[in-house]
């Protein structure tokens, strides 16, 4: 009876041949099946898959670092060859790193919704710490002068800074990448 079964299932197939459907799906089904499938049980999934624009989004924040700490070293030498000017180019790199926050200050509040309040607030709390911190250095570079580990860390809390406000518009994408999916109007 079992090798009949197997015969018959054998011939189906071999009367079914060229009549499947082999297209490829498109970029993404299997993760817009999964959220539907999940949406219609009430689970949410979290996606651990990186899209290209995050891919991209990373890159440019390693090279934004990278740039910022060349610059932040440059000056700092610069600082060391030209003491008398010391003051005007610890203004100048303050001001320089300063605005680099303000800008991305910016982009995060225009981005701020409901749904990302809670890590801007976060975001802001860190941000405040770390001013309290760079405002101790300023007290600690007036009494102690122009030392390299003063101004090292000044430069790295500056750049502490802009990573994290970078991070946070990384984690706004996804919260609006997780709130909003791509296509999920189709029927799969």
């Amino acid at each position: 009876m079992l090798m009949i079964q197997k015969d018959n299932i054998d011939e189906l197939f071999d009367g079914l041949k060229g009549q499947w459907d082999t297209e490829v799906p498109a970029t993404g089904h299997e993760a817009r099946f999964l959220d539907k499938l999940n949406a219609q049980q009430g689970t949410v999934s979290i996606k651990t898959g990186k899209s290209k624009t995050s891919f991209w989004r990373n890159l440019s924040i390693a090279a934004s670092v990278a740039v910022l700490f060349t610059i932040g070293i440059q000056i700092f030498n610069s600082m060391g060859e030209k003491a008398e000017t010391t003051p005007n180019n610890i203004k100048e790199t303050k001001f320089y790193f300063a605005s680099l926050i303000e800008k991305e200050m910016e982009k995060i509040e225009a981005e701020t919704t409901p749904e990302t309040q809670h890590v801007v607030a976060d975001a802001m709390e860190q941000i405040k710490k770390l001013e309290k911190n760079y405002a101790e250095l300023e007290n600690d570079l007036a009494e102690e002068g122009n030392t390299r580990q003063i101004l090292n860390a000044m430069i790295i809390n500056f750049q502490t800074r802009i990573n994290l406000l970078q991070e946070v518009l990384d984690q706004i994408e996804e919260i609006k990448l997780l709130k909003h999916p791509q296509n999920e109007n189709h029927i799969v």
